[in-house]
């Protein structure tokens, strides 16, 4: 499916710089209290396999939710954000494919979840930049330049992109929530899976997960 069609669900904003223009706002929208979590925290905030989206599965490359701690995560994080990831206390991962490409395919469209928590959304903030100047000039240098998107997720700080590869569209979307930031990576797009709701779903979990909630009830 081209392009235009996977703009048609993430909504295009051709020509906004990277940051806060492609979704959610800072203004207004910072979160009023300090949202950090802990290892523990960020693995069951990240998705469950039994409460994932109508058309999509488990499946990847890291079917299960997973957190890190100490120099693990914050090999990740560096190689991630190019940042030292000051004040980084734990990060979580895991992978989701679609159904249908699975099952017809054998190879899911996998989209990768990879949060990182920080002691303050200052630290978080900086992680954030960080992630957001990075993943832009990877793309860049990918052949075609990275087409803005739009989404909306509930978060504080959003940017979104998309980008050709060899005939194969994939989606990142970088979010930060509080002290919390979400990078979401959906590779072989082969038709305009919908990366906004899997966005919304993870912020509202670490929201729920920072509130002391159960996400999955």
């Amino acid at each position: 499916m081209t392009l235009v069609v996977l703009a048609a669900v993430l909504t295009a904003c051709g020509g906004e710089p990277a940051g806060r223009a492609n979704g959610d706002s800072l203004e207004g929208h910072e979160s009023k209290a300090p949202l950090t979590l802990s290892a523990e925290q960020v693995r069951v905030a990240l998705p469950s396999n039994g409460r994932l989206p109508e058309g999509w599965v488990s499946g990847g490359w890291s079917s299960k939710p997973e957190a890190e701690e100490g120099a693990k995560a914050a090999k990740e994080c560096a190689g991630d954000t190019q940042t030292n990831c000051a004040g980084l206390t734990a990060y979580g991962h895991r992978s989701v494919e679609t159904k249908e490409n699975a099952e017809s395919t054998g190879k899911g469209a996998p989209v990768w979840f990879h949060v990182y928590s920080f002691d303050t959304a200052e630290n978080a903030g900086v992680a954030f930049k960080g992630l957001v100047a990075n993943k832009r000039k990877q793309a860049s240098q990918g052949g075609s330049p990275p087409a803005p998107l739009t989404v909306s997720a509930g978060a504080d700080e959003t940017d979104a992109f998309s980008e050709d590869v060899s005939g194969e569209y994939s989606v990142e979307v970088m979010m930060r929530v509080g002290g919390v930031v979400v990078y979401l990576k959906g590779y072989d797009q082969r038709k305009a899976d919908d990366l906004q709701g899997l966005a919304k779903l993870q912020i509202d979990r670490i929201r729920k997960t920072a509130e002391g909630k159960n996400p999955d009830a």
